[in-house]
């Protein structure tokens, strides 16, 4: 019962994890689609006053664009989730991959904890270029969400090398037996 219980986590996670990268996708593209989605949702995000927001079809195609490189980072996380998740609903219980894999969502994690802000600034940039001087915006901005991204992130990285490492001892064991 405990392996189909597993299974069914497992199958319903990899679902789970396909459907929220490609919503993530089609959300994205929808928000950078609609400037009213813009001025009420991503200016207020970053912290940026949306009556300062100058949209036009270029900066609606380049904000897309600099939204997608914490995007793109968040995918590779969910495609090591989805890989890992699948290993468990074949029922690996400790597959080879786990360890290598939880370190690549940590690692992600930690980039996009550094990309947020990062990607935050650059918007309030782009969405404010257009203005007359005086009115462009750099607006930065750290979040306690940005923290628990970290924190997560070197969390799994650091059990991905506790894995390696027991693996390893685990080996050693084995040959002197």
């Amino acid at each position: 019962w405990g392996e189909t219980r597993l299974s069914l986590l497992a199958a319903f996670m990899c679902c789970a994890v396909a459907f929220g990268g490609a919503l993530s996708e089609i959300l994205l593209a929808w928000v950078w689609l609609s400037p009213a989605w813009i001025t009420k949702y991503v200016a207020p995000h970053i912290g940026l006053d949306p009556s300062l927001v100058s949209l036009s079809w270029q900066v609606q195609a380049l904000g897309f664009a600099v939204s997608m490189i914490p995007l793109s980072v968040l995918l590779y996380a969910l495609h090591q989730a989805y890989g890992l998740f699948d290993a468990y609903r074949q029922g690996e219980l400790f597959p080879q991959s786990a360890p290598l894999r939880l370190r690549r969502i940590g690692q992600s994690l930690l980039a996009l904890a550094v990309l947020r802000p990062v990607t935050a600034a650059m918007l309030s940039v782009v969405l404010t270029y257009a203005n007359p001087p005086g009115a462009k915006m750099l607006v930065i901005g750290l979040s306690l969400d940005d923290y628990m991204i970290a924190a997560f992130g070197g969390l799994l990285l650091a059990i991905g090398h506790v894995m390696v490492e027991a693996r390893k001892l685990a080996d050693d064991n084995s040959q002197i037996v």
